[in-house]
Parts: C-alpha cells; structure tokens; sequence
C-alpha cells in the first residue's frame, strides 16, 4: 500500500466549501422561520416552500460529505450547490421574513447581482482542471 500524500484542496474548492457551509448555516437559521411560514392546517398539509427547503439541506448535506471524500459525485453537487446562491438569497430571505413589496424589490435588486456572481466564480472555479481533479475518488 502506498503512502501518497493527497494535494490541498485548490483555492475555488475551498471557496465552495465556504459557500456549502455558509448555506448551511443560513439554512439552519431560517428554518425556524420556515416552520412557523407553512400553514398545518388539513387545506395544506405540505409548502412548496418546506419541500424546496428540505431537498435544498438534503443536497447540501450529501454535497458536503461527498466531497469531503473527494467523491466524483461531490463535484456534479457543487456544481448544483454553485446554483443555489440567487434562489436562496434573493427568493428565499423575503418571503421568510415578510418582507413588504417596496423592500422585497430591493433587496431583490441588491441580492440577485450578487447571487449571480457568486455563482459565476463558484461555477468558473470548480470547472477548471484543479478542481475537477480535487474530485478523484470513484
């Protein structure tokens, strides 16, 4: 058995990890909100809002672990995670915190440009050569 040392993680790795961690974290603290949004009444036993938010921590819960193990599969989730900055950030956040039309609309336009350049840098890192060779394991 050879002992070879595994390489560092490239920089657009580790700034995908950041953000998978990050969208965790805000997962995490708008879920209570999450479940005080959705109605239990029988009308309404289920919310688009609850489903999109439980295959979002779904996703990046297996995205994380699977390229933690450098797992091929984790790259093809950190590409999807590397999706998710302008839906979280600009859909999810006003229609938790009840925002009024007026603030919705801009904290839509401040966020969605900001969304998509994080998801632009996120994307143009983890498609260069480094990063998909970070993502060795079958």
């Amino acid at each position: 058995m050879t002992d070879r040392a595994q390489p560092s993680a490239p920089l657009s790795v580790r700034l995908w990890f950041a953000w998978a961690f990050l969208l965790l974290v805000l997962s995490g603290l708008l879920l209570p909100r999450v479940v005080e949004f959705i109605d239990f009444s029988e009308r309404a036993p289920f919310s688009l809002l609850g489903i999109f938010m439980m295959i979002e921590l779904a996703a990046v819960l297996f995205g994380i672990t699977a390229a933690l193990q450098r797992k091929r599969i984790g790259h093809r989730f950190a590409i999807g995670i590397a999706l998710l900055p302008v839906p979280i950030l600009a859909g999810l956040v006003p229609v938790l915190l009840r925002m009024p039309a007026e603030a919705a609309t801009g904290w839509w336009l401040l966020t969605v440009p900001i969304g998509a350049l994080i998801s632009v840098v996120l994307l143009v890192g983890l498609l260069r050569r480094p990063a998909r060779a970070y993502f060795s394991e079958p």
